[in-house]
């Protein structure tokens, strides 16, 4: 069997982390478009908040193409084993990893659950730039659903590129399942 390449796309608390989780639990490696953000944002001296990962986001995709978070991580994906690859937020970095002749077979899986739910989940995890209102919250997703830059976050666009969607409104056993049924079609 060759190896199989799963990215992560959704928006902000949709359960992303639970699903790789999962996956590691079935060995996946895990891997993270924003690995390389959070490292540019060290050398730089910056703190990392959701707006400067953003920042650092774009301006890495106007030097180096919208794909260029994916084609710097396709390296690491050669080897013998399955992978995930999260933070994936726009299509460009789908084409590239789709078309990457490093890489096994490349899936896509959208995740996504209510907003009001996603808000609750992201106030109780506590994580570093999250927002820290609803307004705030609102805000922060319609920079990152649609933007006609190509450059830039395009969410929405990258979403309905999926090969697999998961809703995960409901229990952790149902997310857990969800994810079990994709991996038995594989």
């Amino acid at each position: 069997m060759s190896t199989i390449v799963l990215g992560l796309t959704g928006k902000n608390a949709s359960g992303k982390g639970t699903v790789a989780e999962v996956l590691k639990e079935h060995g996946f490696v895990y891997h993270s478009l924003s690995d390389s953000l959070r490292d540019e944002l060290n050398f730089l001296g910056k703190k990392e908040t959701r707006e400067n990962l953003i920042e650092i986001g774009n301006k890495l995709r106007n030097t180096g193409g919208p794909g260029v978070l994916a084609d710097k991580l396709t390296s690491k994906l050669s080897s013998d084993c399955n992978h995930i690859v999260d933070s994936i937020r726009n299509p460009f970095e789908v084409e590239s990893l789709r078309e990457s002749s490093r890489i096994g077979k490349f899936f896509l899986i959208s995740v996504d659950a209510d907003a009001k739910l996603r808000y609750e989940r992201l106030s109780l995890r506590g994580r570093i730039g999250d927002s820290d209102t609803w307004e705030n919250f609102l805000e922060q997703e319609q920079k990152e659903d649609n933007n006609n830059d190509p450059n830039k976050q395009q969410l929405s666009k990258t979403m309905k590129l999926a090969d697999f969607k998961i809703d995960n409104s409901g229990t952790l056993e149902n997310l857990k399942n969800q994810v079990n049924k994709i991996i038995s079609e594989l």
